[in-house]
């Protein structure tokens, strides 16, 4: 009898242009975005939705606007999505998804825009008054959802649908997604231009913070004094401002001390071998009593204009999600595809492994908190930026928000498992959760309850995941003393 063989699904190469289309797709709705008439107007004409939104007057016809920044953000993360799959043709049908996401978020303005054009009686008027920007805009949403069907070559393992599935940055994203549908029809304000960036913002800080966190947890590390250290280095921060030394200084300083703190901590744990818990645990009281001392429970006010980096908004985005954004990316990659980088996670899966393979747990474990305390030190600087009063007192459970957003994002208390982007992603869901609370009538003060069952059910899943390969190995070490 002929032996049998699997048939196997060809492996055939996607062509450039499927690669490319979300980002084809996203650039062209980003063009109809900026400058194609959305609307036409009694006294402006021909509007486009940039003009529309620039202030109130000029919003004519009262068209709703709840929802409408979620336009061109859907668009540029489906260019980042195309791009993504140009450098990593192994995605398959992920990035077919991932765009038809940014379709779904599109496709939600309108549906508010429908809502309340019937629930103010003004389908009529408003259909009549829109130009080819708004169809244009609405076709490219609907082209997004439905590349999905075009058939993709298969996926590399890791981006099959059934491990993505599985993939705690994948549950972040539909979480998103999810609570932005629901709160969004529920209450349209919810998405109003303000909230949405105010949700980008808002945690921004909290997000870059935790990319250091991340860092020191895959090390199988951790760090409960970060939130009192960015209170610490705010206070500094701002007095030199204050004191009128050079706003780069009054920048830099933060970080360098956050440096400085970071070797102390490092050194500590790594060659004096103390558990970071409990060297932590000490230097959050040590920063926090010292902080009330030195400020004698003072604020900080009077700095200079040019001080307030968190303000500042480059091409119309607030600086604290650019530093967010792009810091987090440069460390996904170095983490993803730099020796030290992945080190990290060789020593924060197995210790003992990654000493018998050359690397030293002790200069790793001690770059990873002088790295740790950079970040913290950076973000202190959002953080003194974004409003004009330092509180003498760093935001209570800072600390916890940070190691949520950690955690959260995917990365295993166990240590040697985890990305920086889910950590950037849980910032953000949890702002996000904690504004849609508002406009649910839920009080905010139920946050702190949420992080707490969110770590809790993180590490209990990431419990659950560890389980069948502990069997494995079991199963693989009994099986050798058998043999023996």
């Amino acid at each position: 009898m002929p032996p049998q063989h699997a048939i196997k699904r060809p492996q055939t190469h996607a062509p450039r242009w499927l690669l490319a289309l979300p980002a084809v797709l996203g650039l062209l709705a980003l063009l109809a975005y900026y400058f194609v008439p959305f609307i036409n107007q009694p006294e402006l004409g021909a509007t486009t939705l940039p003009t529309l939104t620039a202030s109130r007057s000029n919003n004519e016809l009262d068209i709703t606007t709840n929802g409408l920044i979620l336009l061109p953000i859907a668009s540029v993360i489906a260019i980042a999505v195309g791009l993504w799959n140009l450098a990593t043709p192994q995605l398959g049908r992920a990035a077919a998804l991932l765009g038809a996401l940014c379709g779904v978020l599109m496709l939600e303005y309108y549906l508010l825009w429908w809502l309340e054009a019937r629930s103010e009686g003004l389908l009529d008027t408003w259909l009549t008054a829109v130009s080819w920007g708004f169809w244009t805009l609405l076709l490219l949403a609907l082209l997004l959802v439905l590349q999905t069907f075009i058939p993709r070559p298969v996926a590399a393992p890791e981006f099959q649908l059934r491990n993505l599935i599985a993939n705690q940055e994948s549950a972040i994203i539909i979480a998103l997604v999810v609570l932005i549908i629901g709160i969004g029809i529920s209450s349209p304000r919810f998405l109003a231009t303000r909230n949405v960036i105010d949700i980008l913002q808002g945690n921004a800080y909290i997000a870059v913070a935790a990319i250091g966190m991340s860092m020191v947890i895959i090390t199988g590390n951790i760090d409960i004094s970060v939130g009192s250290l960015i209170g610490v280095l705010a206070v500094v921060s701002g007095r030199l401002a204050v004191a009128g030394a050079p706003v780069l200084v009054a920048w830099l300083v933060p970080l360098l001390l956050g440096a400085l703190f970071g070797m102390v901590l490092g050194w500590l744990v790594a060659y004096v071998r103390i558990p970071a818990i409990v060297v932590t645990l000490g230097m959050l009281s040590i920063l926090k009593g010292g902080l009330i001392l030195w400020t004698d429970g003072q604020r900080v006010t009077g700095m200079p204009p040019e001080f307030f980096l968190a303000q500042m908004r480059p091409l119309g985005v607030p600086m604290p999600v650019w530093f967010m954004l792009i810091l987090t990316l440069l460390a996904a990659l170095w983490m993803r595809y730099s020796p030290r980088g992945r080190a990290l996670y060789a020593v924060g899966g197995n210790a003992e492994a990654a000493r018998l393979s050359g690397l030293s747990q002790q200069r790793i474990v001690f770059n990873v908190f002088v790295i740790h305390g950079v970040f913290a030190g950076l973000a202190s600087v959002l953080y003194a930026s974004q409003l004009r009063v330092i509180q003498a007192t760093p935001p209570p459970a800072l600390e916890l928000a940070i190691i949520t957003a950690a955690v959260v994002g995917g990365v295993s208390i166990l240590g040697g498992k985890g990305t920086v982007i889910g950590a950037m992603l849980a910032a953000i869901l949890l702002n996000a959760i904690r504004s849609g609370m508002i406009f649910v009538n839920v009080s905010p003060f139920w946050i702190q309850a949420i992080q707490g069952l969110l770590i809790l059910a993180t590490v209990l899943i990431d419990l659950a995941r560890r389980q069948p390969r502990r069997r494995k190995k079991r199963a693989v070490v009994r099986g050798s003393h058998a043999a023996s």
